[in-house]
């Protein structure tokens, strides 16, 4: 019989859903629909907002989905959920099935930075996560742009054309923001200036990795993974290749997803 499941990544930035397909308990699953929305004040209308983008990307009814796995900051809050399952163990697991190799998952998103290790079969090993500070996650990024006056989607690359990329040493938000008003005052570029923003969220990732216990190769995931500028930033301070995702935001939402179909099985 052949099955849908929905993943669904509520995060505090976006709310990423996929749909994937399995036939037959032994084949690979299919992943076939996204669906990406903002977060809003209710979780739930953003859950379904986007599960409902990922069943109209698959093209497939509401009434062919057969299980949903909840994950992310706001899952306890989606009521079309069958299961909740933690953004650290969703994670790992659809960074594994894109790259069954990897040994350790860099995940920045809009409020938070995770490093998880893995063992065998995408289990988690041990994970690092932040501290909360906007500083040290993609939140902080929008708030520059917005006060460079930039797209937050040119960000990334603006950042690689940076000759001279300029500190931000500051671990607190609030700090770092007044070094980016002290270096736009001294005549630094915005090119700059985001280089260095991306080399703090560099290093504050780099002491998560070593913490979680490091590893390579290295798959970086989340809404962060798309700007180049941090790519390039990691790689630098590594020293290694970091491995990014086709639709890197969504691979939370396979995991769910995935993790999902696995539950699903044993029930049948």
């Amino acid at each position: 019989m052949m099955r849908y499941i929905a993943g669904i990544d509520s995060g505090s930035g976006f709310t990423k859903a996929v749909i994937i397909r399995q036939r037959y308990s032994s084949q690979r699953a299919v992943a076939l629909g996204n669906g990406l929305v903002r977060t809003g004040v209710n979780m739930d209308d953003s859950a379904r907002l986007a599960l409902d983008a990922a069943v109209k990307d698959a093209r497939l009814k509401p009434s062919d989905i057969s299980y949903v796995a909840a994950t992310g900051f706001g899952r306890y809050g989606i009521s079309v959920r069958d299961i909740q399952i933690t953004e650290i163990t969703s994670g790992a697991r659809g960074a594994y099935y894109l790259h069954p190799e990897a040994e350790i998952v860099l995940d920045i998103g809009s409020q938070s930075t995770r490093a998880i290790a893995l063992k065998e079969c995408g289990r988690v090993r041990a994970f690092k996560t932040n501290d909360k500070c906007a500083a040290g996650s993609g939140s902080f990024i929008q708030r520059a742009a917005k006060y460079l006056e930039v797209e937050i989607d040119d960000v990334g690359e603006l950042a690689l054309q940076a000759e001279a990329p300029q500190p931000i040493s500051s671990v607190c938000a609030v700090l770092a923001e007044s070094e980016i008003i002290n270096h736009v005052s001294a005549g630094a570029s915005v090119e700059e200036i985001l280089r260095g923003i991306y080399d703090s969220l560099a290093d504050r990732a780099a002491l998560l990795l070593k913490r979680a216990g490091g590893g390579d190769p290295l798959v970086f995931i989340g809404g962060v993974a798309t700007q180049r500028g941090m790519i390039k930033a990691l790689e630098d301070r590594l020293g290694v290749k970091v491995e990014v995702p086709r639709d890197c935001e969504y691979v939370c939402a396979l995991g769910a997803a995935l993790l999902g179909l696995r539950r699903l099985e044993t029930r049948t």
